[in-house]
């Protein structure tokens, strides 16, 4: 399995599929049960014993305010991404990330810190980040106040065809607003 399958999980549609070069959006009705989800997908919580759940490695969280390490720049922040899973030279992980930096709409604040970026833009990196583990999958959390996933990832203007930096994973947008799932399908 490349991407995800979820089938006879408490709470969700009898079966979940998304396979690798989709995105999709899961919205459930309580922030707790988003939560819950999420440590599964992330192997933090085990799944019932009557659940299947068939995930394909490695997978990736990136938390709604871009879960970027505060001390790092943000080159710094997409290069722990790829340097913390693959055995790389430090060189070649910079050469990686600016390329990944530049897919993801950030060369022109490698240099600044987390802080001194928009949120919108924190998000940005946290998926260049993610994208340095070269994951199967990718949990998108939301939080209501920030920019859409959508918005920033170019969903709406082909959902037919991935960001090219999202080709080679299955996105799961796991959210409780269903109006902020624009861009993507439903994971049903």
């Amino acid at each position: 399995m490349d991407g995800l399958l979820l089938e006879r999980l408490p709470g969700l549609p009898a079966r979940v599929r998304i396979d690798v070069g989709e995105q999709r959006a899961l919205v459930l009705p309580t922030a707790a049960s988003a939560r819950r989800l999420v440590d599964l997908l992330t192997g933090v919580e085990d799944p019932p014993a009557s659940a299947e759940v068939k995930i394909g490695n490695p997978v990736r969280l990136v938390p709604a305010e871009g879960g970027l390490l505060p001390h790092l720049t943000v080159l710094g922040n997409i290069v722990h991404g790829h340097t913390a899973t693959q055995r790389v030279t430090r060189k070649a992980a910079e050469q990686q990330s600016v390329v990944t930096a530049a897919d993801c709409g950030l060369d022109d604040v490698l240099d600044r810190y987390p802080y001194e970026i928009t949120p919108g833009r924190r998000r940005l990196a946290g998926v260049a980040r993610a994208l340095g583990a070269h994951p199967r999958l990718i949990v998108l959390e939301d939080a209501a106040g920030l920019p859409t996933w959508g918005s920033l990832l170019r969903l709406h203007h082909k959902p037919e065809e991935p960001p090219p930096e999202l080709s080679g994973a299955a996105v799961l947008l796991v959210t409780t607003d269903p109006a902020r799932t624009t861009g993507f399908r439903d994971a049903q």
